[in-house]
């Protein structure tokens, strides 16, 4: 079976991760819902990775050679839903239905992987970022879901190895977010400090 994912119940045994009954298994590996979840999200944050990398060369294509038609793009998959938990950003509730929390989700993800791997700058530039765009008042609703986006990939690629990542996409990224923030009063300063913070961080600085 590939991936050796099975869903049939589960009597026995504890999960692999966090000792509590689990309800599936992954290869040998009994996981519970929570650690199934998380394992759904990983998997789905690297086919995403992929999925965007290459309509990004398929658009390149598309401009050196702008003729035959549009070449076919991926869809990009939503991270899997679960209970909502956030460990280091702090979002108000009144602003959830303004924002996709599962892009919040995985940046709080990301961001808690690059707290354990010394990033505390970044990690940190990160945190207010979000949630300075979550609150922003001076911006709709989708303008904040287009920034949560971009800064969900700039995560992603944070905590990929300089060899894995995607410069020319990240600094895409950086530019749209900078295009943005610089126009809104409730974003420019934040953004006059952070931007710099991530800059250094990937290089660019």
């Amino acid at each position: 079976m590939d991936g050796q994912e099975n869903n049939a119940a589960i009597e026995v045994g504890h999960c692999s991760q966090c000792g509590r009954p689990p309800v599936w298994q992954v290869a040998s590996a009994l996981l519970c819902v929570d650690s199934f979840h998380k394992f759904e999200v990983a998997r789905t944050l690297d086919f995403r990775i992929a999925a965007i990398g290459m309509n990004y060369a398929a658009a390149e294509m598309d401009r050196l050679a702008p003729f035959g038609g549009m070449s076919p793009r991926i869809q990009v998959p939503e991270i899997p839903r679960g209970a909502t938990i956030l460990n280091n950003i702090k979002v108000d509730n009144s602003v959830v239905g303004a924002i996709n929390t599962g892009n919040v989700e995985s940046i709080d993800f990301n961001i808690s992987y690059l707290k354990k791997a010394g990033g505390d700058e970044v990690s940190a530039a990160l945190v207010e970022l979000t949630e300075a765009i979550a609150s922003a008042k001076d911006i709709d609703d989708s303008q904040k879901r287009s920034l949560i986006d971009q800064v969900e990939f700039v995560s992603e690629q944070a905590v990929k190895g300089a060899e894995g990542r995607r410069p020319g996409m990240i600094s895409a990224a950086l530019s749209a977010l900078d295009s943005t923030a610089k126009a809104t009063a409730s974003l420019s300063a934040i953004w006059n400090s952070i931007h710099p913070i991530l800059r250094h961080f990937f290089g660019m600085s």
